[in-house]
């Protein structure tokens, strides 16, 4: 991979531009996870079936994915651009009627997908093989906005609809745009050769990440879209208190980032990446087969902690081993759009079964192709596993 570049001004910079991303990239973790926790507010407004509950989580996430595709070069431009533009779809899924809501939520994926994944890319290209820690970092300041979601979700929908949501949202993202125009600058970057940019052996490590990222955002986005309604329909009670119980997932989200900078102190890379896994299959197997009991709690906590160290780690080392940081876009769209993919799946699956336990097997099946994949590549492959750090 090409020498990282230096921001001007060296480490001062650094800790400027990291102080800005940090809250922008928990603002898009909000975003990105408050859907799941109102999508019952929304299904009650536009009297949605889970088909086409699903069909607008298809278009969100296929948004996010059209949205890394069209991040350039200039990754500080790129990311106030999207905050600008998301400023704009939030408002207008706040005042839009059924007509308009799956476009709209499309150009709401494109808005959330230009800067969440520019500023991977950002930090990619500034520290290269040593991206592990910042990217760390930022994805607990993401999972710390996936965890607001619900919260926040809970406290408004007691005396509102997701309307009053979305409006809020639109006035954080202009304070983003604001934020991320006056402090981030696009550091020069030098012309990078293509000539060995699409070998077969750079476009199959390409491949098997673009792979592993689709399955496991798809997994993630699935969890986070479906929890709450899962949990409503399961448990009883109103919205408000689905998507309470549904923050202990992203309870366990927030608190295994958090500490899965210490545990790679102590345990190799592979070997955390493949016990999370496990551990993740397990826990989802628990939740959908014994639906509605106590240990649904621990579960949805555990199925956080296991999946939150998976994507940073796989990122990382895509970015450790990657010829050129600019291919990390194609990894991106490719796992947006796993986002996209997996919820509708399970949506389509519970409309044609009547269950939405049912729909959401997708879950422990998309775990145990990723399994599956991890240990065949390890296997398979003659030289050393990559270090994802």
């Amino acid at each position: 991979m090409a020498s990282p570049a230096r921001s001007p001004g060296g480490k001062h910079a650094r800790r400027k531009t990291m102080g800005v991303l940090h809250p922008a990239f928990a603002l898009t973790g909000v975003v990105h996870s408050i859907g799941g926790p109102l999508l019952p507010s929304l299904a009650s407004v536009f009297l949605l079936s889970d088909s086409q509950s699903g069909s607008l989580f298809f278009a969100y996430y296929a948004g996010t994915s059209l949205g890394a595709l069209l991040c350039g070069r200039r990754h500080a431009r790129t990311i106030t651009f999207g905050f600008a533009a998301l400023t704009c779809a939030c408002l207008g899924v706040a005042v839009t009627n059924r007509s308009f809501l799956l476009v709209l939520f499309l150009l709401l994926g494109v808005c959330v997908g230009m800067p969440m994944s520019a500023v991977s890319m950002l930090v990619g290209r500034e520290f290269g093989d040593r991206s592990a820690a910042p990217l760390t970092l930022l994805n607990f300041s993401w999972s710390a906005g996936a965890l607001v979601a619900p919260l926040l979700a809970a406290r408004l929908l007691m005396n509102h609809t997701y309307r009053a949501a979305y409006l809020g949202l639109a006035v954080a993202s202009m304070c983003a745009a604001l934020a991320c125009w006056l402090q981030l600058k696009d550091a020069p970057v030098d012309a990078q050769p293509a000539a060995d940019a699409f070998t077969s052996r750079n476009l199959r490590f390409i491949a098997l990440f673009a792979l592993l990222t689709f399955l496991e955002v798809g997994i993630e986005n699935t969890t986070g879209s479906w929890l709450a309604t899962f949990v409503l329909r399961t448990c009883g009670g109103g919205a408000a208190s689905a998507a309470a119980l549904s923050s202990l997932y992203w309870w366990g989200f927030l608190t295994s980032r958090g500490l899965s900078s210490l545990l790679l102190l102590r345990v190799r890379q592979m070997r955390l990446l493949l016990c999370a896994m496990i551990a993740a299959l397990a826990a989802a197997l628990t939740l959908i087969v014994s639906p509605g009991n106590a240990g649904d709690a621990m579960a949805m906590f555990v199925l956080g902690a296991a999946l939150a160290p998976i994507f940073p780690l796989l990122l990382a080392g895509f970015f450790a081993r990657a010829r050129h940081s600019s291919d990390s876009r194609w990894v991106l769209a490719v796992c947006g759009f796993g986002g996209s993919v997996l919820p509708w799946l399970a949506g389509w699956i519970s409309a044609q079964s009547g269950s939405l336990g049912v729909g959401l097997i997708v879950i422990p099946a998309a775990l145990l192709l990723m399994l599956c994949l991890f240990t065949i590549e390890s296997v398979s492959r003659a030289e050393p596993p990559p270090q994802l750090r």
